[in-house]
């Protein structure tokens, strides 16, 4: 009988500060106020070449309020589980089979029992294919999806492609009032640079804890701009929301590292660049992590060995 995904193993990134460089993007200022329907924020920082920028904008508390993260807990799922089989057990016509559900230890074991050989392996693939539209169903009301590393290992983290998809929305005045920012007629490379450059000012959160927390230290990217902090996995999302938001069919990939995240992007780029080919598409790469104020097209030297060793798995974001 087909088992469901292991739910005990979950996804932890622990992110490396990337003190690489003398520089770094530097937040000089936050200030946020809330009125009846909104959260305004305020923005100063110094970026990758040490000039100063301040950034004004507005998000609806509607959209802050809604972004809480639901930490995945494993015996929450398979409850979840256990619950949904007995549901679907009790549907059964008694004249075709019986089924009991019980739990060995950490795992729930269906039996199936029946006069027809036919009808048994019938209600046993159904009831298989029950158990695991469950566990599916659990990860999507709580915002989480599988995950497979460089080396196969199978894991749950938090769902960033919808994250990403689901931010764009509420993101787009920071994303506008950050293009703005940007003189008229310039290279997509300077808004990306300027973007950048602020999500590396913002501080970084290590979440020493996130080998119980089971996620709950990843932050969506309203919380991310709202806390003002945020791990690598975290400030990654918040970096492809914000570009999604005005840049809606340029490709891009989260490149997951063993204890990192990153970005690549789709954009023409130089000799020195840093680049990765996957699938036939040259991904620039960025770092949105920081606080080393590393610029497009650079990555750092831990990042750099472990794309070499190929020690990397991705996402391409839609």
């Amino acid at each position: 009988m087909p088992q469901r995904p292991s739910i005990s193993l979950l996804l932890i990134t622990t992110c490396l500060l990337l003190n690489i460089h003398s520089v770094f993007a530097v937040q000089l200022q936050f200030k946020t106020t809330k009125n009846s329907d909104n959260m305004v924020f305020h923005y100063k920082w110094n970026d990758h070449q040490e000039q100063q920028h301040e950034l004004d904008f507005s998000i609806p508390l509607e959209h802050i309020n809604s972004q809480y993260h639901k930490r995945f807990v494993p015996q929450l799922a398979d409850q979840y589980v256990y619950i949904s089989l007995h549901r679907a057990a009790q549907k059964i016509d008694p004249k075709e089979a019986s089924v009991r559900i019980h739990r060995e230890g950490k795992d729930i074991r269906i039996r199936v029992n029946s006069r027809s050989e036919a009808l048994m392996q019938k209600w046993q693939r159904l009831m298989a294919e029950s158990q695991n539209q469950a566990f599916e169903q659990y990860l999507q009301d709580n915002y989480y999806s599988h995950f497979s590393n460089h080396v196969g290992q199978q894991a749950i983290k938090p769902d960033h492609l919808r994250y990403i998809a689901e931010g764009k929305s509420p993101l787009l005045p920071v994303a506008q009032a950050l293009y703005e920012k940007v003189p008229e007629n310039s290279e997509t490379r300077m808004y990306i640079n300027l973007l950048l450059s602020w999500i590396q000012s913002i501080p970084y959160n290590a979440l020493e804890d996130r080998l119980t927390s089971n996620g709950a230290g990843f932050f969506p990217p309203a919380l991310v701009v709202a806390n003002n902090i945020g791990d690598c996995d975290s400030k990654s999302v918040l970096m492809a929301s914000l570009i999604r938001s005005l840049l809606p069919d340029t490709k891009m990939v989260m490149i997951y590292l063993p204890n990192h995240a990153l970005l690549g992007i789709s954009l023409p780029f130089r000799n020195a660049e840093r680049t990765l080919d996957i699938d036939g598409t040259h991904y620039l790469l960025m770092e949105p992590t920081g606080p080393a104020a590393i610029k497009l097209g650079q990555i750092s030297p831990s990042s750099e060995r472990a794309i070499n060793s190929n020690m990397y798995s991705f996402e391409v974001i839609p």
